[in-house]
């Protein structure tokens, strides 16, 4: 019985790469990170913060997770955040999942928003997806 809390946000790293997240009208993000290094351009996607629940039944373990996905521009405007998530939507929702050590891992978006932060400039778009990883 394990968590698998790493292997699945390795999973979806390495989902978010491979999508090369540059097929919108804006500049290319410039990284997928769980720490952004100082002085990062923008725009960005970070892997955000994660909760872990519980759901085994009598016989088989399973955890729900919520992941949250942030999206950074200073784009004037929402077009940048939301043609970038459109873009992780693509990557992440409803597709298949190779997480080590366990059998199964269904991964859906549950919500969105965005929001522009005390500068006026910097936007920031928040994406949660819920996955239920089942133990091998």
């Amino acid at each position: 019985m394990a968590l698998h809390s790493f292997e699945l946000q390795k999973s979806v790293f390495a989902k978010l790469v491979a999508a090369s997240i540059t097929e919108y009208a804006g500049d290319a993000i410039t990284g997928v990170f769980d720490d952004v290094p100082t002085d990062t351009a923008y725009p960005y996607v970070v892997i955000g913060d994660e909760t872990a629940t519980n759901i085994s039944a009598k016989d088989k373990y399973f955890h729900e997770h919520t992941l949250t996905i942030l999206i950074w521009s200073q784009y004037r405007g929402n077009r940048d955040i939301k043609e970038i998530m459109e873009q992780v939507y693509a990557a992440l929702n409803d597709v298949s999942y190779t997480v080590s050590g366990a059998s199964g891992v269904n991964l859906k978006h549950e919500f969105q928003t965005t929001l522009t932060e005390g500068d006026g400039i910097t936007r920031h778009g928040v994406m949660r997806f819920r996955a239920v990883v089942s133990d091998n």
